[in-house]
């Protein structure tokens, strides 16, 4: 008996026109940097004095999970339906970097320099395609550590 076999649809990102323009540094560059950086910033505003967790980065990436449908249609909202891979994309990596945050040692190597490292290159490359959800929630996540690393810092020496 023959069986019947079915095509697998992988999506290729689309390259887009010009290779970073206007509305992709605001939507997934500035945006996500700016959002982290005001959960970083309530964070070591309202939590830092009271509780030992979450550190204001671990704050951020928890608030950007826990914010992540809003964020998809704020930020992407093409297809209504495919929030559900946007919030994925931000837990999986968010999730990583939450353990690193408990670890102590490392955790400003492994928790701030390498992920802006990793954004960088993102922002660089990635910039010049169309994506699919995950990969968008995945480069939204390294911008919003890197904005709650920030804005930790800055909600800090305001206050000291």
């Amino acid at each position: 008996m023959e069986e019947e076999t079915l095509p697998i649809s992988v999506e290729k990102p689309q390259i887009k026109p010009s290779i970073i323009d206007f509305e992709t540094g605001i939507k997934h560059i500035i945006g996500p940097a700016t959002i982290g950086m005001i959960l970083g910033i309530l964070a070591e505003t309202f939590l830092a004095p009271n509780y030992s967790w979450p550190s204001p980065p671990q704050a951020a990436i928890i608030g950007s999970i826990l914010l992540s449908p809003v964020l998809y249609f704020l930020l992407i909202g093409d297809q209504k339906s495919r929030w559900w891979e946007y919030s994925l994309g931000l837990m999986i990596p968010g999730s990583f970097f939450i353990m690193i945050w408990f670890s102590g040692w490392g955790a400003l190597f492994c928790g701030v320099y390498l992920p802006l490292l990793i954004w960088v290159w993102i922002s660089t490359s990635w910039g010049q395609y169309e994506l699919p959800p995950f990969r968008y929630g995945v480069w939204h996540l390294f911008g919003i550590t890197i904005g709650g690393f920030a804005g930790a810092i800055l909600a800090f020496s305001q206050t000291s």
